[in-house]
């Protein structure tokens, strides 16, 4: 790149910037696009400092008439020949077609790169900022700097009045668009099945469509760039657009109760965005534009930001999925949520209680992992060992759920979002810390008291069942069999610990269906629909059909979160088969179980180390089950509440301290009962 001895532009660069004025719009776009290639910063750490060619840009605009010239010739005619309003109206709103016709669309439109529209603003933004990084080096550019750019602009100057007044008139078009949207989006049906009152009386989103028409009805008198009519009244608009946010409020603490469609969220996540770009449009239209004051000129370059951003990633596919993923995957983890409150003992009676419901699901779990490898002595065909598998975990954890019993590694997902839940935006950080360390000491009492249940409990029943089998002269498991059992929990010469990996990514699996199917009982109100069920009440008395739908409404969640984490673990092994790939999975609890029928199997004969490295495994495979799943849950919790990062920045270094100061929280209840009562 040659450069001059005055500058760090490069000759071609510098000709652009001193062309001049276009012959049309076209020109115009081309030539900007080409300025921006030129000066758009080259790498991440660049682009953060705004980059040393814009920097000299924005000098030769201060310094260089003919550049300053050029430049203000470009911006003229690209924003007095083209169209606005749909650019003011659609950039960065959440669009109504869903995940998957929205992937559909991005996908499209990145494969086959769409067709510029000519005399459209938003088509030129993207044609120009064709990055999706572009608007991170424009943020960088502080109020000085954007000061030289509206100077050069001429946005002051009586050339620009014209302009002005096309702009005004395009900002006042585009908040007429998005006032007939956002009424619509009040009808909808899903919004009014939530809240009635929106179809009994007269509804904010209705009365606003009204407002703004009469409000433009004086525009064309009003919207003269010289004239101090130009400050437009719009404070019952806003009063209205105020009312339809509380109405989309009292709908999103109604769906936490009522459950949540996918497009319900994508419907408030519409009218959110309508809102906020109403209040924005009225903000820029009703302020006065000569002079420009220095806040007009901030909300304008925040404004201009804003557009280039949604331009440039107006086919990420990554946004499309993370925007769906955060706006469902808070629903459902609200409810996992609620069900984590159960996981979190607080006193005495209830962490002997989680001790008993885990000792109980050992017994089972013994039974299943017996059952398992009875199954694969069998020998079957893939497709039916993949289901004889998948029924025998699946059915297994269904009756551990039906028994009231619990499984010790399906605790972090649920608990993980009630550790989330617990992040109050309203607290200071040190509240916020101090909070979520005390619910992580009694989450971690529950969790260990838990394993125990389960692993001893599992550990000595498949014991006493192996050892009692082997009294009647039954040996279901061969010594071969017994070996590969104590190899496959070697968390060094196997694959152990990849498999517990594996394992953990399903048990948080297992937490975000519950929550789904959860929040898919309520909102379809299933419980309703069985007490409606009136041959199966001639068959067992409305009293017990009343029973079942309240059972339905707190327990579907679970019941079908068990069933297929079951067919989960079940059939990774068949697949890795199918697909040539050592996919398998390890679960503590039956890892427990393996270790007894594999020390039996050997009668005991094994050495100390094979014994002692075996045990071992065992604890590294519920080390890596509950790292994963909680790991996973407690990021997508957090996600999905938009929490920052910094929010929760030293939480662990509280949690150590905690623990150096009171261990006996993190292992024992409170003595006198009380909730996060220290120990010292």
């Amino acid at each position: 790149m040659g450069t001059t001895p005055q500058t760090l532009l490069s000759d071609a660069l510098l000709t652009l910037l001193r062309a001049g004025p276009p012959a049309d719009e076209r020109e115009a776009r081309e030539r900007l696009a080409q300025i921006v290639d030129h000066i758009r910063p080259r790498g991440r750490a660049e682009r953060a400092r705004g980059g040393p060619r814009l920097r000299e840009v924005l000098r030769q605009l201060a310094e260089d008439a003919l550049v300053k010239a050029g430049f203000r010739a470009l911006i003229q005619t690209l924003l007095s020949s083209t169209s606005h309003r749909m650019l003011y109206a659609t950039a960065g709103i959440t669009h109504g077609e869903g995940l998957l016709g929205g992937l559909g669309r991005r996908l499209v439109g990145r494969l086959l790169p769409p067709a510029v529209d000519e005399g459209v603003l938003g088509d030129v933004l993207m044609h120009v900022f064709d990055e999706a990084g572009d608007h991170e080096w424009l943020e960088q550019l502080d109020e000085a700097d954007w000061r030289l750019l509206f100077d050069a602009a001429g946005v002051d100057e009586a050339e620009f009045e014209p302009i002005e007044r096309h702009v005004r008139n395009e900002l006042l078009e585009s908040l007429r668009l998005i006032s007939v949207q956002l009424a619509a989006l009040g009808a909808d049906a899903t919004l009014v099945r939530y809240l009635p009152a929106l179809a009994r009386r007269e509804s904010p989103f209705l009365a606003q469509s009204e407002e703004v028409r009469v409000f433009l009805s004086n525009a064309p008198t009003l919207a003269v760039a010289d004239s101090a009519a130009a400050v437009l009244d719009a404070r019952q608009i806003q009063v209205l657009l105020s009312q339809c946010s509380e109405y989309a409020a009292q709908v999103r603490r109604r769906s936490h109760e009522a459950g949540v469609s996918v497009d319900l969220v994508y419907l408030l996540a519409r009218i959110e965005d309508s809102i906020e770009r109403m209040q924005l449009l009225l903000g820029l239209a009703c302020s006065p534009s000569a002079p420009a004051p220095a806040e007009r000129r901030q909300a304008i370059a925040r404004f201009i930001v804003l557009l280039v951003r949604a331009e440039g990633r107006r086919y990420s596919l990554r946004d499309q999925f993370v925007g769906a993923l955060q706006l469902v995957a808070r629903r459902v983890t609200e409810h996992a949520s609620r069900s984590g409150e159960h996981y979190v003992s607080a006193n005495r009676a209830q962490f002997l209680h989680m001790f008993r419901a885990a000792s109980g699901a050992g017994l089972i779990i013994a039974a299943m992992a017996l059952n398992k490898i009875l199954l694969t002595g069998l020998e079957l065909p893939l497709a039916w060992a993949a289901l004889a598998y998948s029924l025998n975990y699946g059915l297994g954890f269904v009756l551990v759920h039906l028994c009231g019993f619990t499984i010790a590694t399906k605790q972090p997902a649920v608990t993980a979002a009630t550790l989330a839940s617990a992040v109050d935006p309203n607290e200071s950080r040190e509240e916020r810390i101090d909070a979520l360390t005390s619910l992580a000491a009694e989450v971690s009492r529950t969790q260990w008291i838990s394993i125990v249940g389960n692993v001893v409990v599992g550990f000595t029943t498949a014991l006493a069942i192996a050892l009692g089998l082997h009294a009647l002269d039954v040996n279901p498991v061969s010594a071969d069999k017994g070996d590969r059992l104590l190899h496959e929990l070697d968390p060094v010469r196997s694959l152990a610990l990849l498999h517990a990996a594996i394992a953990g990514v399903y048990l948080f699996f297992s937490g975000l269906i519950s929550g789904y199917f959860d929040n898919l009982c309520i909102y379809h109100r299933v419980p309703d629909r069985v007490r409606r069920l009136r041959r199966l009440a001639r068959v067992i008395g409305a009293a017990r059909v009343d029973s079942l739908a309240r059972y339905v409404e707190h327990n579907l969640g679970a019941l079908v979160g068990n069933f297929l984490f079951g067919c989960l673990l079940g059939s990774t092994g068949v697949v890795g088969k199918l697909l040539g790939l050592p996919l398998d999975i390890r679960h503590v609890a039956f890892a427990s179980a393996n270790l007894a029928y594999g020390l039996e199997a050997q009668e005991f004969g094994v050495v100390w180390q094979v014994a002692v490295n075996s045990a071992f495994g065992v604890v590294c495979i519920g080390a890596v089950n509950l790292a994963v799943s909680f790991a996973l849950a407690l990021r997508t919790a957090l996600y999905s509440r938009e929490v920052d990062p910094v929010q929760t920045s030293g939480l662990i270094g509280s949690i150590f301290r905690r623990f150096l100061v009171g261990p006996r929280d993190f292992f024992l209840p409170p003595r006198d009962g009380k909730p996060g009562a220290r120990q010292g």
